[in-house]
């Protein structure tokens, strides 16, 4: 090889290998700053595709508005969310943050699952922003252990032409949906129902039914109050007058919906969540509030957004302040078809999406499950009661004797 020709081989490998160093030197910065970003799990009992589609939008969301985190999420299904962060052995086990049913934040925090962010949310968060009685499931002697990140509540959604050709209307007390739940029935092949609620046990079925509970005027703080029998009392008229089908014993409030959209029954009881599919199927629905007997009753679901004792409790405040934005909360329960629990933004929710103001309005007169007294063994006695009354020979005072030693134990 001539002398030229071998000088600049050597100077080709040089620059070779200095591209070559710094190739490494790149993919070195590169992996450092990958480990600098701390991981964060959450989990969400999330199910319907609009819910996981938002949940989906908001940690895409966060991971490109900074890089000191990275979010993901596991779906964890309702039935053994509790039981899955409960009975966790080790805290590798555990998420950083959870999307819990309102109900459970206080058993979560009475076992220190939860941690105390009241300092961390300190100046983040206006408490006076949120409908109180959302606010309250987040609160325990007077410490902070989350955020609520929706609420919602169940009206009575109606098929439009099925009301037209009955002649019925929307009814406004008890007296006036019994007969509009009985103008639907008449012959022995009858395809239609007038009325269906989800009594599936646990908190589902206890959710649907608790309007009707309050609406007898019992006071809360003893549910074991005589004035609760008047409700046992309606649903077992409805199912003795055939108005209600006693399949509403394994119907969750997704099946509701199904139901409903298949032409089955002319009325369910249901929540905003199940919209999206009732418009997709183009029936032309109408909602009308809880129909009063003594007064009007409203229970206040939704989920709250908290961070896991002992885990990232840094990352987890930072998702929870970037979700507590305003665009950002309205983006995502306008994906999800959830109400947002800050009043205001609740109510311009409303004004973009009129069908759910029946929801929004019915906010104020809500009470949250977590602010039963022992809410637990209320739910338990509610399931145990529904479970006798739906397809059995039991009478309404055998019913009633059963729940009300349930409540009691």
């Amino acid at each position: 090889m001539k002398k030229r020709y071998r000088w600049k081989f050597i100077i080709l490998m040089f620059l070779m290998g200095l591209a070559g160093c710094s190739r490494e030197k790149t993919q070195e910065a590169e992996k450092e700053e990958v480990e600098k970003t701390e991981k964060l799990i959450l989990w969400s009992y999330y199910e319907t595709k609009v819910q996981q589609d938002g949940l989906d939008k908001l940690i895409r969301k966060f991971n490109e508005f900074q890089d000191e985190y990275e979010i993901s999420w596991e779906y964890i299904p309702m039935a053994e969310f509790t039981k899955s962060l409960s009975f966790s052995h080790v805290p590798e086990e555990l998420p950083d943050l959870v999307l819990v049913d309102n109900p459970d934040m206080e058993s979560l925090i009475k076992i220190d699952l939860l941690a105390d962010i009241t300092e961390s949310l300190n100046g983040r968060i206006s408490v006076e922003e949120y409908y109180p009685e959302v606010w309250k499931s987040v609160e325990y002697q007077d410490r902070y252990y989350g955020v609520p990140f929706s609420c919602n509540n169940a009206a009575i959604i109606y098929n439009k032409r099925m009301f037209q050709e009955y002649g019925v209307k929307e009814p406004v007390t008890w007296t006036d949906f019994k007969e509009a739940a009985a103008a639907f029935h008449g012959s022995e092949d009858q395809t239609c129902y007038g009325f269906a609620m989800s009594a599936v046990g646990g908190e589902q079925g206890a959710f649907q039914f608790m309007p009707w509970i309050l609406a007898t005027g019992a006071d809360t703080e003893d549910l074991a109050d005589k004035k609760v029998k008047d409700a046992f009392s309606l649903i077992h008229q409805l199912l003795s007058e055939n108005s209600m089908p006693n399949d509403c014993l394994n119907w969750s409030q997704n099946d509701l919906t199904r139901s409903f959209v298949a032409g089955e029954v002319a009325m369910i009881e249901n929540g905003p969540w199940a919209l999206p599919e009732i418009e997709k199927s183009g029936i032309e629905y109408g909602i009308f509030k809880f129909p009063v007997y003594a007064t009007q009753g409203v229970v206040l679901g939704g989920e709250n957004l908290a961070a896991v004792n002992g885990k990232n409790i840094e990352g987890a405040v930072a998702f929870i302040d970037f979700y507590n934005q305003k665009e950002i909360m309205e983006e995502i329960c306008q994906i999800t078809h959830n109400i947002p629990p800050k009043m205001e933004l609740a109510e311009t929710f409303a004004r973009n999406n009129p069908d759910y103001q029946v929801f929004v309005d019915q906010m104020e007169l809500g009470i949250s499950r977590s602010t039963v007294n022992n809410w637990k063994s209320v739910c338990r006695a509610i399931s145990n009661s529904l479970n006798r009354m739906f397809g059995s020979d039991y009478k309404i005072e055998e019913v009633w004797r059963g729940y009300v030693s349930d409540v009691r134990q």
